[in-house]
């Protein structure tokens, strides 16, 4: 059985070691400790005899195959593992990507999304006010409606009111024209007739210009 490095590099004098020795050979814990040890006395070892079966040794080359056995069991687990995390990280990659990818789409849709709702509410904004402008004309066109409604009102009175002194005027141009028509007999029956005097001719001009003024007065023709 070897001993330890320290011990086989100490020379021996004369069965002891000295201090020096110790010193030399680099033992930090007996320079510390200057004393003079003593070699440990070998230990008796039997040893078996040449080709004689030694079952503890056996024992060991069993358990030494048993975890050989166990360790490539170990080592193939491990290597399917290893190829079933690399797998696994081959997919969480793929998947990563593909969340990436997700997450860009749905940040482009999300922009998207506020651009056409600012247009919608831009819209909504145009749609109102021209809203209110159309129920402004709305209004005044009601305004004008009314406006010509009352014209119209207006106008249909003054047409009647127009009609009756159409009338009025016709009736006064026949009484016109029949008052003509009398004067116009008259002066013939007085040309035919003899000459009178001129006093009863002046009183009788005189009376007929009295009933032409009388006739030509509002409302006094019948």
């Amino acid at each position: 059985m070897a001993r330890r490095r320290d011990v086989d590099d100490i020379g021996l004098v004369e069965g002891e070691l000295d201090t020096n020795d110790l010193e030399a050979a680099g033992c930090v814990v007996c320079a510390l400790d200057a004393r003079r040890p003593r070699l440990p006395t070998a230990p008796q070892v039997q040893l078996p005899a040449l080709g004689a079966h030694v079952h503890w040794v056996t024992a060991l080359v069993a358990d030494a195959h048993t975890l050989l056995r166990e360790n490539q069991e170990l080592r193939a687990q491990y290597e399917l593992v290893s190829a079933h995390n690399a797998g696994l990280a081959a997919h969480a990659s793929v998947l990563h990507d593909r969340n990436l990818a997700i997450l860009h789409r749905a940040r482009e849709g999300y922009h998207a999304g506020i651009i056409r709702l600012e247009q919608a509410l831009l819209s909504r904004e145009r749609v109102e006010r021209d809203y209110a402008d159309l129920e402004g004309r709305v209004a005044d066109f009601r305004a004008r409606a009314d406006r010509t409604e009352a014209a119209e009102t207006l106008l249909r009175v003054e047409r009647d009111s127009s009609a009756e002194q159409y009338r009025d005027l016709q009736a006064q141009l026949q009484a016109a024209q029949d008052q003509a028509a009398d004067y116009a007999a008259k002066l013939a029956r007085a040309a035919a007739a003899p000459p009178p005097s001129s006093a009863p001719l002046a009183r009788l001009f005189a009376a007929q210009g009295e009933r032409d003024d009388a006739r030509a007065e509002p409302g006094g023709h019948r």
